[in-house]
């Protein structure tokens, strides 16, 4: 990694941590360049503005989030098996990540998520969107809206991180797995 792809890094990861802390209002460009030990001056060098800022923060997150799930991804296993491991994957990334949790949860509820923003995270997804097309093919899983599938994969899994978080839960790997189980069943045919 060149310098200034780390002076990048340290300002994304600066971004992560103020908006886990302070929320998206609560972080203004000086606080992210304190942290990130760097100039605002260097933040607006790759970014327009903090809105920008934001926005490449999480779409960057979106293809780390993408990129758990498919890693040693089989695709010739059976769909209802490929379509679990997602969600465990998915499920464990949140656990492991709670920082990211916590700002995908607040970015995908604020005005920053537009459509426009929407359809570039999607962009990320098409693996894992063209599996659930194939499952709804082939007669796997029930014909839901993209949306519906997107909240079992993404909204519970982050829900329940964030109750682990606040010590109302604890996911042990059989917590986990019960729920993989349970979100399968509510969409299997």
């Amino acid at each position: 990694m060149t310098k200034v792809d780390d002076k990048k890094t340290a300002i994304l990861l600066a971004t992560l941590s103020l908006v886990s802390d302070n929320g998206f209002h609560g972080t203004s460009i000086s606080k992210v360049a304190a942290r990130a030990g760097v100039s605002a001056g260097i933040i607006y060098h790759y970014f327009k503005n903090k809105d920008e800022l934001i926005t490449e923060l999480y779409l960057e997150l979106k293809q780390r989030v993408v990129a758990a799930q498919l890693e040693n991804h089989d695709p010739d296993s059976p769909l209802r098996t490929q379509i679990r491991q997602l969600w465990g994957k998915m499920i464990l990334f949140f656990l492991n990540n709670p920082e990211v949790t916590g700002f995908m949860t607040q970015f995908m509820y604020s005005p920053y998520f537009t459509p426009e923003v929407q359809a570039r995270g999607a962009s990320y997804y098409r693996p894992v969107s063209t599996l659930y097309d194939r499952a709804k093919e082939e007669r796997i899983i029930k014909d839901l809206p993209p949306a519906v599938l997107g909240a079992f994969a993404v909204d519970v899994p982050s829900a329940l991180v964030q109750r682990q978080k606040t010590g109302q839960l604890e996911l042990t790997d059989e917590v986990v797995e019960r729920v993989v189980e349970s979100l399968w069943e509510a969409i299997r045919l």
